[in-house]
C-alpha cells in the first residue's frame, strides 16, 4: 500500500510540474524532484527543489513550504511555486506532503484535527536531518511558510521547533487553540501573516474553523512574545488590480528583541486565496514571504 501510495504521488508530481521531475537520492541532484524517508514504519515523501548553481561549498537557506488540507506537495507548488525565487535567490526548496488523515491529507495542529496521532513535528525535524546530509544547508536560515493547515502548521514550527526554524509565513492561516497553549518558543520568532477579511473557510475573527483563535489574537501572541511595539505602522499596499474586489493594508511592527519585526498583510474583501496566485492580485505572496524571512537568521535581523 505504501508504495502505490507513493507511486501515485510520484505521477501527481509528475503531472504539476513544468520541469523534470524524477527520483534522486544523491547529493548532486539539481532540479525538481522527489525523496521519502521512513518515520516510525510510514513512508514519507517529500519534493524538493534545488537550483541549477547550487554550490556545495556555501551553505544556503532551506524553505520548507507545507499545502493546506486535503491538498498534496504537488498543488502546494502550484499555489506557490518558490521554484523561481528559489533560483534567483539561491536557497534550497522543500515541499513536505502531509499524512492521510479521515480520508483527508492533512498536517497535525490539533483543532479540526485533534484526532490524529500523526507525529509532524518528528517528520519536520527528520526532514531538516535529511536535506541538510544532502546539501550544505545554512542551519540558522530554515524558514516555513504555508497555507491554510500548512500555515496553521508553520505557526506549530515556531511554537515547537524554534529551535530549528528561524522565521515563519502564514497564508490564511491563524493558530490553533492547542498550538496556542503549548507554544514555548526559546527565542524572538520573526512572523509574517497574509490573511483575508472575508475567508469562509478560515475566518479571520477564529469562528472557523473550530477550536481557533482570532486572528488578531494570533497576531497578539506573536507581538507579545517578541515584544515588539504594540502599535503598528500603517502601509496601503497599492490597489494595482481593481477588478479583485480587495485592496492591502500591511501592519508592520517592529523594534522587538534581536530586531524582530512582525509583519501582517491584512486583504481588505479577500478571501482563502493566495495572493499574486488567485484571490488578491495587488501583491505577490511568494516574494513577500521571501523578501520578510531572508532578512533573519536564528540569531535575528541580519
Amino acid at each position: 500500500m505504501k508504495k502505490i501510495i507513493l507511486s501515485a504521488l510520484f505521477l501527481t508530481l509528475v503531472s504539476a510540474c513544468s520541469e523534470k521531475v524524477y527520483d534522486a537520492n544523491d547529493d548532486h541532484s539539481r532540479g525538481t524532484f522527489l525523496r521519502s524517508m521512513e518515520i516510525d514504519g510510514e513512508t514519507r515523501a517529500y519534493l524538493i527543489h534545488v537550483p541549477q548553481s547550487y554550490d556545495t561549498v556555501k551553505p544556503v537557506p532551506l524553505m520548507l513550504n507545507f499545502h493546506g488540507w486535503e491538498m498534496t506537495a504537488s498543488e502546494q507548488m502550484w499555489v506557490s511555486d518558490m521554484r523561481a525565487l528559489a533560483n534567483a535567490e539561491q536557497f534550497i526548496l522543500v515541499y513536505p506532503q502531509g499524512t492521510e488523515w479521515m480520508g483527508s491529507t492533512h498536517w497535525n495542529v490539533g483543532s479540526w484535527t485533534a484526532g490524529s496521532i500523526v507525529n509532524d513535528l518528528y517528520f519536520v525535524d527528520s526532514l531538516i536531518g535529511q536535506v541538510s546530509a544532502h546539501y550544505n544547508i545554512d542551519a540558522d536560515r530554515v524558514y516555513a511558510c504555508g497555507y491554510s493547515n500548512g500555515g496553521f502548521f508553520s505557526q506549530e514550527l515556531a511554537c515547537q521547533l524554534s529551535h530549528e526554524i528561524a522565521a515563519i509565513g502564514a497564508v490564511a492561516a491563524n493558530m490553533s487553540v492547542e498550538t496556542l497553549g503549548n507554544c514555548n518558543p526559546t527565542r524572538p520568532i520573526p512572523v509574517v501573516t497574509i490573511s483575508g477579511t472575508m475567508d469562509e473557510i478560515v475566518k479571520y475573527d477564529g469562528s472557523e474553523p473550530a477550536g481557533t483563535i482570532s486572528h488578531k489574537q494570533t497576531l497578539d501572541h506573536w507581538i507579545a512574545h517578541n515584544h515588539v511595539d504594540t502599535v503598528p505602522a500603517l502601509t496601503n499596499v497599492p490597489n494595482s488590480n481593481t477588478s479583485d474586489e480587495s485592496s492591502v493594508v500591511l501592519y508592520q511592527y517592529v523594534n522587538g528583541e534581536d530586531n524582530v519585526e512582525i509583519e501582517h498583510y491584512k486583504v481588505l474583501g479577500g478571501g482563502h486565496g493566495w495572493p499574486g496566485k488567485f484571490g488578491n492580485m495587488d501583491m505577490d505572496a511568494n516574494s513577500v514571504i521571501w523578501n520578510f524571512v531572508s532578512q533573519f537568521d536564528r540569531n535575528g535581523k541580519l
